[in-house]
């Protein structure tokens, strides 16, 4: 496992298969690059997979202490690792929260891309309220007081599912993340570190129609997180470019199944579009 540094992130990262499209791939809250083995199989004679760990995720340090990263600083990170690869442009394959992090480079830095594949990503609502709070002290004041203390808010969860407002899948993900100090620590820090992050969906699908860049919005059926119809939105923004893809699942999507579906939609490099700073 390798890793690549600019400016102020340094990120750990894992490649998989030797094809010609470079596909730079971003994985789910609490769980590292290496996830993408999972897809690898299909998409080897395709792809090149530059898996990330994020911030605070596997082999990747943590952030300066309440130092969020900036979406600037996001997207010239990996316009100076295409350089360092010696590619013009890039793909992108997000899942959950990497698929906010993609979302961000299309909104930055859309000349790098010339296609991506969200998997059930998060981003398709803006700032909802659990990330608004994050842009407040008091809000993060709150954050770091749930760490230690969660018995209100755990109650408050287990209240509102047995009067039926929350569902059972969600009620058992949201305790599932939160179950321990060290997940709510890392709760914590994600949403911290990456406030800044919230692409505008009107700024993206702007730049997916005057790019001409194909979006496949891979969703499960039976998601009870990213549930099917919040693709509306980003749909609407560029109908052209954003092309929805209904798969049987939750939100649990890191199988080969997934990579066998990016292999039938992932398209041969483009001739290279002039590249822009962040």
């Amino acid at each position: 496992m390798a890793s690549f540094a600019h400016e102020q992130l340094t990120m750990a990262v894992h490649r998989f298969g030797h094809g010609p499209v470079h596909l730079l791939a971003f994985h789910g809250f609490g769980r590292t690059g290496h996830d993408f083995a999972l897809l690898s199989a299909p998409l080897k004679e395709l792809c090149t997979i530059h898996a990330f760990d994020l911030p605070f995720h596997g082999g990747s340090p943590p952030l300066a202490q309440d130092e969020p990263v900036h979406p600037e600083a996001w997207a010239a990170f990996f316009v100076a690792y295409a350089r360092q690869i010696n590619a013009r442009q890039v793909g992108l394959l997000g899942y959950s929260l990497g698929g906010r992090l993609a979302l961000c480079l299309l909104e930055r830095q859309p000349t790098l891309v010339d296609q991506a594949f969200l998997a059930a990503p998060d981003g398709l609502i803006s700032r909802p309220w659990y990330r608004g709070l994050a842009h407040h002290r008091p809000g993060r004041w709150l954050y770091h007081h749930f760490i230690n203390h969660p018995g209100a808010t755990h109650a408050t969860i287990s209240t509102l599912h047995r009067l039926g407002l929350v569902d059972s899948r969600m009620h058992r993900f949201i305790m599932d993340r939160t179950a321990t100090p060290q997940a709510r620590a890392l709760l914590h820090q994600v949403w911290t570190g990456f406030r800044l992050i919230e692409p505008r969906l009107d700024r993206v699908g702007r730049n997916l129609r005057e790019q001409d860049i194909p979006v496949h919005l891979l969703l499960g059926l039976h998601d009870r997180v990213i549930k099917p119809a919040m693709g509306g939105r980003l749909r609407h923004a560029a109908p052209d470019q954003v092309h929805l893809h209904l798969l049987p699942t939750g939100h649990r999507m890191m199988n080969e199944a997934t990579g066998t579906k990016v292999a039938s939609l992932i398209t041969a490099p483009h001739g290279p579009r002039p590249m822009t700073g962040p």
